[in-house]
């Protein structure tokens, strides 16, 4: 793609990986699906699939150099503990460990909007920061769905 660093991103590769296996999945419980399995193929292609590549692929696109501070992997292993803790939260309906993964998974969205904040301010910054501000948002809304099902 004209314009896209080089480097493959450690949230593009597992993004990648989380759509396939949500698409595997989906094949899988087709005959038979359940409420928890279909939401989980959802927020495997959804979530971990596309919003990390999605935010993997913006950061390396927008980070004015290699990223600082732990590089991409402190924020990909935050994110991705976070994503672990809030599928084992939701199927084992412990509404306390979507709480505290959803804790992880916002610190990784901050970390990762910080890593950017050297770029040149314009529409792709602002576009990249909008759209960790909707993840978190959002995040906080299955937090609440989460209490409100129990």
């Amino acid at each position: 793609m004209p314009g896209m660093p080089a480097r493959v991103s450690p949230f593009s590769v597992a993004g990648m990986a989380a759509v396939v296996g949500g698409g595997v999945l989906a094949a899988a419980i087709a005959h038979r699906p359940t409420q928890g399995l279909v939401w989980l193929v959802a927020y495997l292609v959804l979530v971990v699939g596309v919003a990390q590549y999605l935010l993997g692929a913006g950061q390396t696109l927008l980070a004015p150099g290699a990223p600082s501070t732990g590089g991409p992997w402190g924020p990909w292993v935050l994110l991705n503990l976070g994503h672990l803790g809030v599928i084992q939260g939701r199927l084992g309906e412990q509404p306390g460990l979507v709480f505290a993964a959803t804790l992880a998974y916002a610190a990784a969205l901050l970390w990762l909007v910080y890593s950017v904040r050297g770029a040149l301010r314009g529409r792709r910054l602002w576009l990249y920061r909008g759209f960790a501000l909707f993840l978190l948002l959002s995040s906080l809304a299955g937090v609440v769905l989460t209490v409100l099902r129990r």
